[in-house]
Parts: structure tokens; sequence; C-alpha cells
């Protein structure tokens, strides 16, 4: 509050000017002049004062002295505007006056400077009374009669609404005033976890205040959860707020919290003396400074007791190896905060031991408990570690057969030498899934099929399957955690493979299996019947094949047997064939004489099979040779059991030779069954040329002829002819 006074002021008047505003008379102080506000009456300005270096400025509840913006006064001096224990302050218009010592009312009043809005002349007058009413001068000043309307003066209408909300003003300074304590609390009830308290700026009155940014800095061996550093930045709430801490290793940890901008819980006040020609050394009107702020900050620290606790973390090299391989396992060594030993920074050493356990049948779920794991232990690998890292161990030990191994790790105190007092121990689990490696058994199949004759024509594959190489309990394990159970079956398929296709290794990819049959995945022999896999004659010629499959699991591999195998493979053998040569008339076959073949058909043979009878013809007393057919005889007789005769073949007349018959029986497809041999005995036939009769003799006439003699000459002619003929045939044959 500033008055503006009329005529020449002397220290007689002063005291009145409590009571009356005076008229004005010179010009006011260099460089001042009134801002936002309101003027009454002639001389009265409620609001802001801003001096010649642009800083703004309320009156002090100092209703009693002169104003620097008097204009009474020609020359001034204002001293900046320092914070102030005591303070004298008055009424304006009324009688009463004060000293103020009390902190808090101090800081309500500074609280209303601090945070005056200016910015229109209706805001800057309600400051202005608000902090007449907080230094207690309301009671009775014209602002109280403003508000009742009864303060006679020109625009006093204009004080009456400012009055009025300067109450509500007054009260929020009672509320968020200072003086302010800024203390966080500090507590680690673990000596390692706990949490930073009460961060926030609380007012005299005890309420928090909120929108002011903070600062929040550890020292010392203790970080935030929240983000892993030793400072957070944050804003204040209506409450107090927390942030939890964990402490990183023994140690002093201290924090710092830091409110910044928060209102002034003191009051700046500027102090000066006007004079003139009449009145010398006139002590001038105090000024509260305006938009004042302070930082506040608070310590706490509490000691930790922290031990270095480093995590150790296994990871199998290799989760399947072969028996005799080594075992080695890939070690990582991590810690929240790797702990340095006290008073350097070097970290602290950390000597870790990782025991090797096996070989075991199967996979048990992880236990702390090793009790039952203890006499299956191979050995031990040490690593060293000088802070976080990852090394693999030796390989210096071995799986000595198939079966499950796993690594189990541990920190000992006994084995950290002189800094074993800084570190925790830690033990990993035995058979974590993690740390678990098997040299798997690899089964072997081995199988002897054979043709069997099922009765009525019909045949099958007999299979004999023997297992071994697989866990004496296959079968039995059902799987636990990452580990498969055991597969239950191997598979055995029975294919078909057609004489023109080359029998190789992978002949049967792309088949379709004429018959399927499972046996179980156990050490053991195994039969499969024939009647399981039948034989297909319709197939004709070809070779059946057995591949037996197994799907393995996480003890065993997978495996499939070889198409190649000659004990799986099995050429069917079809019925027999018979032939047998004849001639028409029977006896001995003279040239010119009809012969045929006979074939027989006994057992099986495929539908739309068919026999081809092809006749040769060599030289009689010669070598058999079946060169060139002389004649050619198809029997479709369809694969069907029985008895087949050719169509007749009529000799040559006249010529002495050999007829043998050979017989080929094919599949539908053209592959050969059954064939005969050129020259078989039941398949050959020879001419043969009878001697011509002999004539009877002749009865002569009884002539007196000498009839003996004739007889004689007669069969010497009938010798000398036959003789004529056998060698016509022989030169014929030549």
């Amino acid at each position: 509050m500033l008055r503006k006074l009329k005529g020449i002021v002397s220290i007689a008047s002063i005291s009145l000017l409590t009571l009356s505003v005076l008229p004005a008379a010179n010009a006011a102080a260099p460089g001042w002049k009134s801002g936002a506000g309101y003027f009454t009456g002639s001389s009265l300005h409620t609001g802001v004062e801003v001096g010649p270096e642009g800083n703004s400025y309320m009156c002090a509840a100092d209703g009693g002295t002169a104003s620097v913006t008097s204009n009474s006064v020609t020359q001034g001096h204002m001293n900046p505007a320092a914070p102030v224990n005591s303070l004298d302050v008055r009424s304006l218009g009324g009688n009463r006056s004060a000293t103020i010592s009390d902190a808090t009312q101090l800081g309500q009043m500074a609280y209303i400077a601090s945070t005056a809005d200016i910015s229109t002349d209706e805001s800057a007058a309600t400051a202005q009374i608000a902090i007449i009413r907080a230094a207690g001068m309301y009671e009775g000043s014209v602002y109280e009669q403003a508000e009742h309307g009864t303060y006679a003066s020109t625009n006093a209408d204009k004080l009456k609404s400012p009055a009025k909300n300067s109450a509500e003003l007054a009260s929020r300074a009672e509320q968020y005033g200072g003086p302010y304590t800024v203390q966080p609390t500090l507590d680690l009830p673990d000596g390692v976890t706990g949490s930073i308290g009460n961060i926030g700026a609380k007012s005299a009155a005890g309420n928090w205040l909120s929108g002011y940014t903070y600062t929040l800095e550890i020292t010392g061996p203790a970080v935030f959860d929240s983000t892993g550093g030793t400072t957070v930045t944050g804003t204040t709430s209506g409450s107090a707020k927390s942030e939890s801490i964990r402490a990183t290793a023994s140690g002093e940890v201290a924090v710092e919290l830091t409110v910044k901008d928060l209102p002034t819980s003191q009051a700046w006040i500027s102090t000066g003396v006007i004079g003139n020609a009449t009145t010398q050394n006139q002590r001038a009107q105090n000024f509260i400074i305006l938009n004042k702020k302070e930082s506040l900050n608070g310590k706490a620290s509490v000691r930790s007791t922290v031990e270095f606790s480093p995590q150790i973390a296994t990871t199998v090299k290799s989760a399947k190896i072969n028996k005799g391989d080594a075992l080695v396992d890939t070690v990582t060594a991590s810690a929240d905060n790797w702990m340095n030993v006290p008073g350097t920074d070097t970290p602290v050493p950390v000597i870790a031991t990782v025991d090797v356990y096996g070989p075991f049948a199967s996979p048990t779920a992880p236990t702390t408990d090793g009790t039952a794991f203890a006499s299956k232990k191979l050995g031990s690998y040490q690593l060293a570690f000088n802070g976080p890292g990852t090394q693999d161990t030796e390989g210096s030990i071995h799986a000595p057969e198939e079966g499950f191994y796993f690594f189990q790790a541990h920190v000992d105190k006994a084995a950290q030498g002189e800094h074993a007092a800084y570190i925790n121990e830690y033990a990993s689990e035995f058979f974590e899934l993690s740390e678990t490696t098997v040299a798997p058994w690899t089964p072997n199949i081995t199988s002897k099929a054979t043709q069997e004759d099922l009765g009525n024509g019909k045949a099958g594959i007999k299979d004999v399957i023997t297992v071994t190489g697989m866990p004496e309990d296959h079968t039995s394990f059902a799987g636990i955690e990452g580990w498969k159970a055991d597969a239950q079956a191997i598979s055995h398929s029975l294919y078909f493979v057609p004489k023109h296709t080359e029998l190789k290794e992978g002949v049967t990819e792309g088949l379709t299996p004429l018959a399927t049959v499972e046996t179980p995945a156990k050490n053991g022999e195994y039969t499969i019947s024939a009647t399981d896999f039948q034989i297909d004659w319709d197939l004709g010629v070809g070779t059946y094949v057995v591949v037996s499959t197994y799907a393995g699991d996480s003890r065993t591999v997978a495996i499939t047997t070889s198409d190649m195998d000659k004990d799986e493979q099995v050429s069917p053998t079809f019925g027999t064939v018979t032939t047998k040569a004849f001639s028409e008339k029977g006896g001995t076959l003279q040239p010119g004489d009809k012969i045929a073949d006979t074939v027989t058909l006994t057992g099986s043979f495929p539908q739309g099979s068919y026999t081809e009878v092809q006749l040769y013809t060599w030289a009689k007393d010669s070598a058999p040779t079946c060169d060139t057919p002389v004649w050619t005889s198809r029997l479709d007789h369809d694969g069907v059991a029985g008895e087949y005769k050719t169509e007749l073949y009529t000799t040559p007349s006249g010529k002495q030779a050999t007829y043998g018959y050979v017989e080929t029986t094919y599949d539908r497809n053209g592959n050969v069954i059954s064939q005969g041999t050129c020259g078989e005995a039941e398949e050959t036939l020879t001419t043969s040329q009878a001697a011509p009769a002999l004539p009877k003799t002749a009865r002569l006439p009884k002539t007196g002829a000498n009839v003996t003699g004739i007889a004689a000459v007669a069969v010497t002619l009938v010798l000398l002819g036959s003789a004529g003929v056998v060698l016509r045939r022989r030169s014929a044959k030549a």
C-alpha cells in the first residue's frame, strides 16, 4: 500500500498519516512509478510499485510513513530488499500498530508477495490487501471500511471486491506460508534395501506443497531402484512422496533433497530515507519485494551393511553330446552391483566351483538337495572371476557312457580366502534344465524277413525284429520340464519295389507302405506275423522291403533302418511251372506228325500273368540249339493254376529232326516268373524213320525155271534198293 502525499511532510504530520490522507503537491521521486492496482481519493494507490531497477513491490503493511512515490519527495534513496526478522506495521486509517517478529506471520506475508498475481488491477489490489490482513492490520483500516461500504473516498467502491477476496488469499497463506520444512527420511531396515521418505516441502502449518520441482541425490554405496542411478528428479505433490533404494556395498549412505523455486518464507523488505528542503532524512515507507523465490534442501544418512552376493548361472556348452565327449559348461558370474575391495577400485575376486554329476538314466526335477546325487559326482571345475563375466570350464571331465549329466555351481566362503568376509555364499539347484546335457543312447534294430506260406494260395512276410541299445527302463520315462517323454513304439513298414526299379539306398522314400506294424521301443525280440505283412501276388515280380523307423526322444536318437539291408528284402517265390511235350498220335514220332506242349501251373501266380511257349529244332543227335524259334504259342491263363496245352505243330514230312519246347511265364508287366531251358528231356521230341517192309515171295508159274535162283536174285535186288534209300537220306542230311 502506497500513499501519494500532498504538501510538505513534516515529522509532526507523519503521525497523522495513520488517520488521514493528505493532498499531493510536488513531483514523485525519480525512477519510481505505480503499477497495477487502484487509486482512491486523490492520493491512495493500492497495488504494485515499480522501482528504478524494474523490481515490483508492495507496501509492507506500513501505513504511516512517507512514500517514495509521494509527490512531496524530490529525492529518495532505497536500499536493496533484504530478509528481516522483525517488521513494524501500522494500519491505514486506524490507530493500530505492531512489530512482527513471528517467523510464521512474516512467512505468510512473504508467501502472498511471492505468489502475487499482478496481471490485473483487481488481482494486484487483492494481493496488497491480503498482505495487510496477514500483518494483522486489516481491522479498522480503510480496507475493512471499503469492504463494508463505509469508506468515504473517491473510487472507494473499487476496493470493495479486492478487500473481500483478500480473505481467501490470506487464508491460503496461513495454510501454505513458510517457514518450510524440507527434511527427507532414509531407512535401510535390513541394511540393504529401504526407502527415502518425506520427499517434498511442508508449510509452517504442516501442509505439503504441490507442483514444485525437486532433485534427490544419493551419495555413498546405494542406488535408486527406479533408475539404477544416484539421482532422481520429480515434482512435489499434496502429500509426501517416497523412493525405493538399495545399498550396493557397506558404508555411509546419504541423501540430499532439494526443492526448487518455493515461495520465499522470509519477508524481503526494501527500506530507505527520503527528504527535501523542508523535511530531511525522513524514513521512507517499507516495501516487500514481489516474486521472490527460494530453494531449500534437507539431508539424511544411514549406514548400510551389505555383503556382496554373486550370482552364478551355468549353461551347458552342448545340450547333446556323444559318449566319451568332454563335459564343458559355460559359466556366467554377475551381481546387482559387483563390490569393490573396500578402499580400492578393484572388484572383489570370486572363486566359483562347478561340480559335474552323472550319468543318470533319466533327468529329475530340479532340487536344492544333492544327497541323492553325491555318489555320481565325476569331478569339479574352479573358475576365478574378477568382476562380472562369462567363462567356459575346462574339458578335462568326459562322459564315460550314455546318460544324463548336469553341472551344479556354488560359491563357498571357504574358497574365497582373504575376501571371504565380503562374499555371501551361493548355490544353484541340482539338475537344472540349463545345466543338464545328455549323451543319448543309440538304439540298434536288426531283423530277418522270410516268406511264409499261409495256405489257400496266400503267403506273407514274417519278420523277426531284435532291438538293442535302449535304456533298460525305456518307455517308462514320462518327461519333465524340457525333456520329452520316451517314445513308446518302433514302426515297421512293408514296401513293394517293382522289378524294373533299381534297388538302392532310399528306394522306398515316397512309396506308400503296404502295411505298417508297431512294436515296443524296448530292448528285446519281436515277431511280425506273416498275416500282418501279406504278399500281394498281383503286384507281380519285385522285392518286398521292410523298413523300421524310430522317432527318438530326449534319451535316445532317432534311427531308420536301411532299405538295402538284404535281411529285410524278400523276393516272392511264386508257384511252380512244369511242362511236357507230346505227339498227337503217341508212340514213335514220325516226320509229319503233330506235336504240342503241356504247361501245368501249381500254386499262386499274379493276376494277368501268362505263359509263352517257343519251339526250336535242331539236327537229330546234335547238341540242342535254341536260337530262333520255328513256332510260338501264348497261353493266357491269367495266373490261374491248372493244366494248359499249346496248339499243335505239324512236323515237316520226310525230315528227321529233334524238336524242343522252351516255356517262359511272365507277370502282367512282362517280368519273368519262370523259364525253362533249352533241351530239357521232358520238352524234347525226335522223329525216327521206320525200315521198309520186305516183299512177300511171289508164286511163279510152273515154267520149269530155276525158282531158287530167281528168288535169290530178287532178294539181292531188294537189299540193293534199300541200301540206296538210306544213302539218299544221309546224303540229304549231309
